[in-house]
């Protein structure tokens, strides 16, 4: 199986408004995600309640959320929005 990267519009809207140094950490996680998406570092793990979405933890604030879909023989792992921890999972 192949990994396939890709971004939404908001997700790379959301990283642009990033301040310099949480821009440098999440380019940092996003790259050793492309590489080693299960390097304990990044915390990667299923969202409770969603089939196909998961967490990525930039820095102890800062979560990538990624939704991990397949087509065909690819998986397509989706960086769909990035954020403060309350921002990406909003108080119910």
């Amino acid at each position: 199986m192949t990994s396939r990267f890709k971004s939404t519009r908001k997700f790379d809207k959301q990283f642009k408004q990033l301040k310099a140094k949480a821009s440098k950490q999440a380019a940092k996680a996003i790259e050793l995600f492309i590489s080693d998406p299960s390097h304990p570092s990044l915390r990667f793990k299923k969202i409770q309640g969603t089939n196909n979405f998961y967490e990525i933890s930039v820095n102890m604030s800062i979560r990538i959320i990624v939704e991990v879909t397949t087509e065909g023989n690819d998986q397509i792992n989706t960086r769909y929005i990035i954020g403060t921890h309350d921002d990406v999972f909003p108080p119910k």
